[in-house]
C-alpha cells in the first residue's frame, strides 16, 4: 500500500512544525506503515514510550474509522494524515476523511450494558481516554487529537 508524503515545514504562524502529512489509501492494510512512520518520528523526537504508545493506539483508532465509516475500504479514497508538534512540544494529529461525516456526541457509549459485547463502537471512546484533548470538525470527517 503506497502512501504519499511529505514532512517539514512551519505553521504560518510559527505555532507548531509539521512532522509528516500523509495521504495514505483507504485500505486498512496501509493503517499500519502510517502509524509505523508515526511511531518512528515520536521516537526520534525522544517522546517517552508510555505516550508514544498511546498515541499510536489511538491513531490506529482514528486511521481505522476513516478507513472503514469515511472510505468505506475503497482503496481509491484518501485518508490525510498530519502529525505535528507544537513550541511546547505538544502532539497534534490530524485525520481527515471523504466521508460525510457523523454528529460526535451521537455515537452510542460502549460502556452502556447493552453495548458491553457489541463487536465494534470503541474507537472514539478509546481515543478518549488515550489523547489529552480530541476534537471533531468537518461535520465529523476530521479529528483533531493533542497529547501533552
Amino acid at each position: 500500500m503506497a502512501a504519499e508524503h511529505a514532512s517539514g515545514g512551519k505553521d504560518s504562524d510559527g505555532s507548531s512544525v509539521e512532522l509528516l502529512d500523509i495521504r495514505m489509501p483507504g485500505d486498512p492494510r496501509a493503517i499500519a506503515s502510517v502509524s509505523d512512520q508515526v511511531s518512528e518520528i515520536l521516537s526520534g523526537l525522544d517522546v517517552p514510550e508510555d505516550k508514544r504508545l498511546e498515541i499510536v493506539l489511538a491513531l490506529q483508532e482514528a486511521l481505522a474509522n476513516a478507513v472503514v465509516h469515511g472510505c468505506n475500504n475503497n482503496p481509491s479514497e484518501q485518508v490525510h494524515c498530519e502529525l505535528r508538534r507544537d513550541v511546547d512540544g505538544r502532539i497534534l494529529i490530524i485525520v481527515t476523511d471523504p466521508g460525510p461525516g457523523f454528529p460526535p456526541d451521537a455515537t452510542p457509549d460502549p460502556m452502556s450494558p447493552e453495548n458491553l459485547y457489541g463487536g465494534s463502537g470503541r474507537g472514539i471512546f478509546l481515543i478518549h481516554q488515550l489523547m489529552d484533548e480530541v476534537q471533531f470538525e468537518s461535520g465529523g470527517n476530521q479529528l483533531k487529537m493533542w497529547k501533552y
